[in-house]
């Protein structure tokens, strides 16, 4: 998939990443899983246990496009609220451009769609490896921070940059 995708256009390789995630990690919670609470695995660990929880889909996602060339300010992680469920939840989302709608990837709908449609999806904040924005009532906020915002995040980036 990755060597696949770096020859795509920017939306092949979102479809690649979102439906390659989506059909190789079963939903399952990290108690159930890891025997924690509270869990990020790398990619490698989701994908070699086969299994995952919502930030784990995510995380997968946002790995495999960065490896197809999509470049790092077009992508962010999302932690929202699911309305329906009421409760936390994290999607990969895409900027076109800076100042574009996102588009939203998430393991509980496979469709790619616009964060104008998801109304379900009720934004708190969202990072990458460079930064992390707090989500306001009409928008995506501002930048809050430069480095790697989330201690749960960097335990990931940790884990990646020591190959595992």
């Amino acid at each position: 998939m990755i060597e696949d995708g770096r020859t795509e256009s920017d939306w092949q390789r979102l479809h690649l990443a979102n439906d390659f995630a989506n059909r190789h990690i079963r939903y399952s919670s990290d108690l159930e899983h890891w025997g924690k609470n509270d869990y990020w695995a790398t990619p490698l660990e989701s994908l070699g246990t086969g299994a995952g929880d919502c930030e784990d889909y995510a995380i997968s996602k946002y790995f495999s496009l960065r490896a197809m060339g999509v470049a790092d300010e077009k992508l962010r992680l999302m932690y929202v609220r699911a309305l329906s469920r009421n409760e936390p939840h994290m999607v990969l989302i895409y900027f076109e451009t800076p100042d574009a709608y996102p588009l939203v990837l998430d393991n509980m709908d496979g469709q790619i769609r616009s964060a104008r449609d998801r109304s379900d999806l009720k934004p708190i904040y969202s990072f990458n490896a460079s930064g992390l924005w707090l989500a306001k009532a009409s928008g995506l906020g501002k930048k809050v921070n430069n480095g790697r915002g989330n201690s749960q995040w960097t335990a990931v980036l940790d884990k990646i940059e020591q190959g595992q």
